[in-house]
């Protein structure tokens, strides 16, 4: 049989009644799952399933009870690897039957394909409530290795899933997604269906996919863009500053929330691009930087996967070396110089703070990406701060200005210059954050306009 195509929304339930609720919601790809049951009342909802789905042109899928599948005319039958050991399987394909296979280990999946299953299932992705598990939770990294082993044949995430997680399944590589629980213990299992499809939506239709720009990305498409006004001449570096990875990927890629990047880092290092270089990504928001008003036109927005100042821990290797590289191709192809690889709290002091005095400048500057200075303390310089005015407050707002950021020179320190100098010291002196130019912060500037001079 040739490869078959999935819808990324895979329902499961364990009566066929709720087929009556959730099918007409829009869901096309069900199981049943039925368990202890006689055999008579099995069949009775086999066949009650398989006529709800024929009505509603659903693909139903029977779980286990392969037997009884063949004798009421099912065409889909899901096996887990104990029940393919009393499975005859070419008494399913005679009678055309598609098989559904579940693994877990590199020898289950052998086991699946060397019997040509029609889809493989890969959990449990993440815990899951609804049995205890002989294996732990696989993890998002995992369905990128057993796609790569399995090529065209679907591959199906189960597992602790919710519509978020499903976007970053999905997303991994994997063809479709199951859910059970999140459904089924829901307190509106309607609302909740129609939630998936949402969320599923464009794996469905092919909606918004694109040829990634960066070699090393996967397509996970956000509706979020609009036309470029400016050309490319930053690149912007932020936190999702959120829990979890799944979370901001799902805000990231909802229509509702307005904004966008054009790609995310995740924890493990894997790229995900989200909007086409090309297009206006919605991830500057109000922002300014030597001159620019437009940010969101003028620049390229990468989101690292970090909870910020929620908890400031370290950002992983893997992060750093992934978005390195993603920022390097960014810039070589972009032509945009080291001192173009900005903050979000560069170009919006005051209102952000990502990616935060955490975040490794000096890793990537090693690698080739971005502007670092070496700090030095001023013998004999005063500390000028909130409230002072003259002739150096004039002189700091003049250097910052020059550098890029959005400070009027008023010659007095007021909060606009204090919001600066924290987002300089958030970038370039890390040590220490606030917001009072003292030697070390204002040797720095010193040293960067120079070298921005010698570019010049």
């Amino acid at each position: 049989m040739a490869a078959i195509k999935l819808d990324p929304f895979y329902l499961i339930v364990d009566d066929a009644d709720w087929l009556l609720r959730l099918l007409p919601q829009g869901a096309n790809l069900v199981q049943l799952r039925v368990k202890d049951r006689d055999e008579a009342e099995t069949r009775a909802q086999i066949a009650m399933a398989r006529d709800i789905c024929a009505r509603q042109g659903a693909q139903l899928v029977v779980n286990d009870h392969w037997r009884l599948a063949i004798d009421e005319g099912c065409d889909f039958v899901h096996l887990g690897q104990g029940d393919l050991d009393g499975a005859d399987i070419p008494a399913l394909r005679r009678a055309g039957v598609r098989i559904g296979v579940s693994t877990h280990d590199e020898a289950e999946l052998d086991r699946a394909l060397s019997l040509a299953a029609d889809y493989v299932a890969l959990g449990p992705i993440y815990p899951t409530l609804l049995k205890q598990m002989e294996f732990g939770p696989q993890g998002l990294a995992r369905i990128g290795v057993w796609k790569a082993a399995i090529g065209d044949t679907p591959l199906v995430a189960i597992g602790g899933l919710t519509p978020e997680r499903a976007i970053a399944a999905l997303a991994a590589g994997a063809d479709s997604a199951c859910v059970v629980t999140d459904i089924l213990r829901s307190p509106e299992p309607e609302a909740r269906t129609q939630e998936w499809l949402s969320a599923t939506q464009p794996w469905r239709v092919g909606d918004g996919f694109f040829a990634p720009d960066f070699a090393g990305a996967s397509i996970c498409p956000s509706p979020n863009h609009g036309p470029r006004l400016r050309p490319i001449s930053s690149l912007v570096l932020h936190y999702t500053g959120m829990q979890t990875g799944e979370s901001a990927l799902a805000l990231l890629c909802s229509p509702h929330s307005k904004v966008s990047a054009h790609y995310v880092v995740e924890e493990d290092g894997r790229v995900l691009q989200l909007v086409p270089e090309s297009r206006r990504a919605w991830h500057a928001g109000i922002s300014f930087w030597a001159g620019e008003t437009d940010m969101n036109s003028a620049s390229i927005g990468i989101e690292v996967v970090h909870p910020g100042y929620l908890d400031p821990r370290p950002y992983t290797a893997a992060q750093i070396e992934a978005t390195a590289a993603l920022a390097k191709d960014i810039c070589r192809r972009h032509a945009i110089p080291p001192e173009r690889v900005l903050a979000h709290s560069d170009i919006a002091p005051g209102r952000k703070q990502d990616p935060g005095e955490f975040f490794p400048w000096e890793e990537l500057a090693k690698r080739g990406v971005g502007r670092i200075v070496e700090t030095a303390f001023s013998e004999g310089a005063t500390t000028i701060a909130l409230g002072d005015e003259g002739a150096k407050v004039a002189s700091l707002q003049r250097d910052l200005a020059a550098y890029g950021y959005g400070v009027e020179e008023t010659g007095v320190y007021d909060a606009q210059t204090v919001h600066a100098v924290e987002a300089f010291q958030r970038h370039f002196r890390r040590a220490k954050v606030d917001g009072r130019a003292d030697g070390e912060t204002r040797v720095a500037l010193a040293h960067l306009l120079a070298a921005l001079g010698e570019r010049v």
